[in-house]
């Protein structure tokens, strides 16, 4: 049995606890060292709450667009609108004024059935008045045709001027002529038939009348178509 001497021990044990202390020395050094770069920024930025993400390029156009497409359409329904706020205020206008032409012409057929009544009676006056008789016959017979023609004036009528008048083809009609005596005469009214009237001013009836007219200028021709019947 081999023994040792009791300092051959101690150097035995002594290279253990170097090592030891080498290992702890070691230990305490990496504990110091510092983290690697970005380490705490990674750590930190993981603790922190993410904020909200942008939408792509792509998603952002598209919501531009529809925006746009959107206040198109406001506008356009904006535009009929005001069309048909238009059309209907034209239409209120015209059927108020329909209705009041509708009002006006509304008794023109029962006006117009009584204007032989209105010719019967003035005939009569003037038969009376022709035979010299101004008895109670010809003050009641003008009596009840005042009496008519002033029913009819408050419904619009009003008698169409003939009598001295240019000859106007929108109120008369020629059914007679003569020859006028000179040029200030030409193409006037001489003689009425038959009154005309209108109702609310506009023509119900045309009056009948004569026309006092020039004679027309003889042309050479003419003049020869004489001679030879002579």
């Amino acid at each position: 049995m081999k023994t040792f001497s009791g300092g051959e021990g101690l150097e035995a044990e002594r290279p253990q606890e170097h090592t030891l202390e080498d290992k702890e020395l070691k230990t305490a050094e990496t504990d110091k060292e510092p983290a690697a770069p970005g380490l705490e920024g990674e750590q930190d930025f993981q603790g922190e709450e993410p904020g909200p993400e942008e939408p792509p390029e792509d998603v952002t156009t598209a919501l531009k667009e529809e925006l746009a497409a959107r206040q198109e359409e406001i506008e356009r329904l904006r535009s009929q609108l005001l069309r048909l706020r238009a059309d209907f205020d034209n239409y209120r206008k015209r059927a108020r004024r329909e209705q009041l032409e509708l009002k006006q012409t509304a008794c023109a057929e029962l006006v117009e059935e009584l204007l032989p009544v209105l010719d019967n009676l003035e005939r009569a006056m003037a038969t009376a008045r022709g035979g010299g008789e101004e008895g109670a016959l010809l003050s009641g017979i003008e009596l009840v045709f005042r009496q008519l023609v002033e029913t009819l004036g408050r419904y619009g009528l009003s008698e169409v001027k003939a009598l001295g008048q240019p000859f106007d083809p929108a109120y008369h009609e020629a059914v007679a002529t003569e020859e006028a005596t000179g040029p200030e005469g030409h193409n006037l009214v001489t003689e009425e038939f038959r009154k005309g009237y209108l109702l609310h001013g506009r023509l119900l009836r045309p009056a009948l009348v004569k026309v006092a007219l020039l004679p027309a200028p003889v042309t050479a021709e003419r003049g020869k178509e004489a001679r030879n019947e002579g």
